[in-house]
């Protein structure tokens, strides 16, 4: 795949981040996909997505300010701000994409940010 398509892919990521739907990421997100962030490490399509959509669920929008694209090498530099209205937390998200899916994540935040916003690792009680 080329830049093109690989931008069209990480675009389609942070698209349904944006619009709080992990459901948007089963053609994205390759099936044995690996992340690894302040959080600790992922493996597998589906814990990723319910792990997402913790994240999506605190997130009240992405700001993007830079991205930087080699061969399947996807960064993005953004800030998330919190649906609570908290402080933004600038985040670095360096994905790897291969024939049209993300196969590996890393993820670069300040932590103690993002869990006075809610802590990702817990079900929302919101639902």
């Amino acid at each position: 795949m080329n830049a093109t398509g690989n931008t069209a892919v990480a675009d389609a990521y942070f698209d349904a981040w944006q619009a709080n739907q992990p459901s948007q990421l089963a053609d994205v997100l390759a099936p044995d996909i690996r992340v690894n962030g302040p959080l600790g490490q992922i493996d597998g399509a589906a814990r990723y997505q319910a792990s997402l959509g913790r994240i999506f669920a605190i997130t009240g929008k992405l700001v993007f300010h830079k991205r930087w694209v080699d061969g399947g090498d996807v960064m993005t530099w953004f800030d998330l701000h919190p649906r609570d209205g908290g402080e933004p937390s600038p985040v670095a998200s360096w994905l790897q994409i291969e024939d049209g899916r993300i196969t590996r994540v890393r993820v670069t935040f300040d932590l103690g940010e993002l869990l006075r916003a809610g802590d990702p690792r817990r079900p929302s009680t919101d639902q």
